[in-house]
């Protein structure tokens, strides 16, 4: 836990604020309390240009204000509570190593900029209770890169259900735009532009998102193709019969290609699921096999041989005797 003395502070009715911070440690653990009172607030640039690797904020927190970690370049893990409302402009800016963040259901507001630069995430997950709206759009409008988002649905008493859905990453070309005088501008341009306006204030638009899977086949490439797929058809949240159509369609036009690359990233959720599909033939799963020996993939080759054992082998012996 980061020393009280380490931090510099103000105190009203309501709690603790956080100025400043002293040190510079990879770990910081902010306390949930000082002299008594819950810490309520996070004051801006608190914490920017720091060192750390790790923070965990207070279980009370409601506020981290503009500013308040922007620049620490080497933060890779942040916990967010529930009690966390508002993220403020530019909050988490140029912090590049952050890789994933996991927002609580009862966020109010994430400001302009809050995540960008954060250009290694890859992965943000939102809690979703009903009649509270999400926060992910104004996230997901300053990432470029591909990204994938997880909104984990909540209901007392029972576990969450969970939607997986990948946005692909876009990019920016330079247009002139014609007023009074001339002048550049860069236009948001891709399949992963289109795909954001599927966010709306209360849940991702599935639907929407679904009915683009013919543009995502045009534009993309494989990887982002199979893997928006994959993921639609785990998590089915939402998902009609026809669009899981559409994606079973294309997994089993390319299915040994999906099960090569999901083998060569290590992806074996994904790798069990393709290959639970039946999409794949004897001689493909017996390539996936060779691929597995050849790599070392000891888990890989196990459940593979066993599903080729069961699914071929006894077919085959049965058929013998």
């Amino acid at each position: 836990m980061t020393d009280t003395y380490d931090l510099e502070y103000t105190k009203d009715e309501q709690g603790v604020t956080i100025v400043s911070c002293l040190m510079d440690e990879p770990e910081m653990v902010i306390p949930s309390q000082i002299d008594g009172l819950p810490v309520i607030r996070i004051a801006s640039e608190a914490f920017s240009d720091k060192k750390m690797k790790y923070i965990r904020l207070p279980e009370q927190l409601e506020y981290i204000d503009h500013h308040a970690f922007s620049g620490c370049r080497n933060i890779r893990h942040i916990e967010f509570p529930a009690s966390l409302k508002v993220i403020g402009n530019y909050a988490f800016y140029n912090c590049w190593e952050l890789k994933e963040i996991h927002l609580p259901s009862r966020m109010q507001s994430i400001g302009f900029g809050a995540f960008m630069n954060c250009e290694k995430m890859t992965e943000l997950v939102q809690d979703k209770e009903e009649g509270h709206e999400i926060s992910i759009g104004s996230i997901l409008n300053d990432l470029s890169q591909q990204i994938h988002v997880v909104i984990r649905h909540l209901s007392p008493g029972r576990e969450p259900v969970i939607a997986k859905v990948l946005f692909t990453e876009y990019s920016y070309e330079i247009v002139t735009v014609v007023s009074i005088c001339k002048r550049a501008a860069e236009k948001p341009t891709g399949t992963g532009v289109q795909m954001r306006y599927c966010v709306g204030s209360n849940d991702i638009d599935y639907l929407k998102y679904d009915s683009m899977f013919h543009v995502l086949k045009r534009d993309d490439g494989f990887d982002a193709v199979v893997t928006a797929a994959v993921e639609r058809l785990m998590f089915p949240y939402m998902l009609t019969g026809e669009a899981r159509r559409r994606y079973m369609d294309y997994i089993r036009e390319h299915a040994l290609e999906a099960a090569l690359k999901f083998l060569r990233e290590d992806c074996l959720d994904k790798l069990r699921f393709i290959t639970d599909q039946g999409v794949l033939e004897r001689e493909q799963i017996d390539a996936v096999i060779d691929e597995s020996i050849s790599r070392d993939m000891t888990e890989a080759t196990a459940f593979l041989m066993d599903y080729r054992h069961k699914n071929y082998d006894m077919a085959e012996e049965e058929f013998v005797l």
